[in-house]
């Protein structure tokens, strides 16, 4: 059990030490017309988004028949296993490259930010869509809400550089043979897991007005150590899975 929590809260710390999470939290918290329901409505999207993403990760479990009531090794466990574990090693380098290069977080409310391909491509496809998640876009109150609602569920449920740490969460829960143990485990990782998306809220609860200010100090302190951090997390938990998926392969 011990492994197995150490392993969750690696997880959840390599979620809560992305930079991305927060930044665009407070971004949005730091809406002109209604700041703080915004920062509440991003923060209810995160936590669907995280619930989102772990609840595929347990599926995953069940479905290939990895989870801890399976008593023998198939090669669809295995495979399962190796896959989530590689995803994991490869988050974990990129972010350790980024971190070396000091490659800038992505701010979507600068002017000189460049979308990626697959927002271009959205853009094309779905133009009013695409308009209505942009964060310099003019909207109405129930839009700005939306928006702040879609930002943190696509940031923490589908963001493809948190997705597979959720991911690997759920199935690491179903690893948990015994059933309290097992809802301690995800307690432990959805309470660390979740407080990026909580703490635009609760900064405008406590001084309104501070988002813009603390973006910009925590985008310095994060550039690097943040994504350093998440790299040693991920790296370690992807090992340690790449080495239960080698302990149950089938005729080693």
């Amino acid at each position: 059990m011990t492994s197995h929590l150490a392993v969750l809260a690696s997880l959840a710390l390599a979620i809560f030490f992305s930079p991305e999470t927060l930044v665009l939290g407070l971004i949005m918290a730091s809406d002109k017309k209604v700041p703080r329901l915004a920062a509440f409505a991003f923060a209810l999207g995160g936590i669907l988004g995280i619930a989102f993403a772990t609840g595929i990760g347990l599926w995953v479990a069940v479905a290939s028949g990895s989870d801890a009531t399976t008593h023998h090794h198939t090669w669809v466990g295995f495979a399962v296993r190796a896959v989530i574990a590689a995803a994991l090693l490869f988050i974990g380098l990129q972010r350790a490259v980024n971190a070396l290069r000091h490659k800038p977080i992505p701010d979507v409310s600068k002017e000189q930010h460049k979308p990626g391909k697959l927002r271009i491509a959205l853009t094309e496809r779905f133009p009013n869509v695409m308009h209505r998640l942009d964060p310099n876009a003019d909207l109405p109150v129930r839009g700005r809400l939306a928006r702040s609602a879609g930002a943190g569920f696509a940031i923490c449920g589908l963001h493809p550089k948190v997705f597979p740490i959720a991911i690997a969460a759920g199935h690491q829960i179903m690893q948990i043979s015994d059933r309290p143990d097992r809802s301690l485990g995800f307690v432990v990782f959805a309470a660390i897991a979740v407080i990026p998306a909580l703490v635009p809220a609760v900064i405008e609860v406590i001084s309104p007005g501070a988002s813009s200010r603390t973006k910009d100090a925590y985008e310095r302190i994060m550039k690097t150590h943040g994504r350093w951090i998440t790299a040693v997390l991920l790296i370690g938990v992807g090992l340690f899975i790449g080495h239960d998926a080698w302990k149950v392969m089938p005729a080693k």
